[in-house]
């Protein structure tokens, strides 16, 4: 559902629904009819999308639909699901196995 996607998005970003709406200069006077499963316009969902560093996709079908696979989305997923303090090791990591495949593949 929308709100639960939207709630979750802003709590990973330390925030609240009601904080970042403030922060977008929009009304939370619409929250009620979201919580009912209604969506907000798409003007509104794109403020939204970018300020949770997300996309409309995301947010209204809990998925991706872009050309990425499967794989590919839930490294992004499983990247954003993690503290922020390890997300930099994780990268770290990450780039430093795909080096050590390519030199080993050459």
């Amino acid at each position: 559902m929308f709100y639960d996607r939207l709630k979750t998005l802003c709590k990973q970003r330390n925030t609240t629904v009601t904080n970042m709406l403030k922060d977008l200069g929009l009304s939370t006077g619409s929250t009620g009819n979201w919580k009912k499963g209604l969506l907000p316009k798409g003007d509104i969902l794109a403020k939204i999308a970018d300020y949770l560093d997300t996309s409309i996709d995301y947010i209204v079908y809990g998925e991706y639909r872009n050309d990425l696979d499967i794989d590919e989305n839930r490294l992004i997923s499983a990247y954003r699901s993690a503290p922020e303090k390890i997300r930099y090791k994780l990268l770290c990591d990450f780039e430093e196995l795909v080096k050590k495949e390519v030199n080993h593949s050459e």
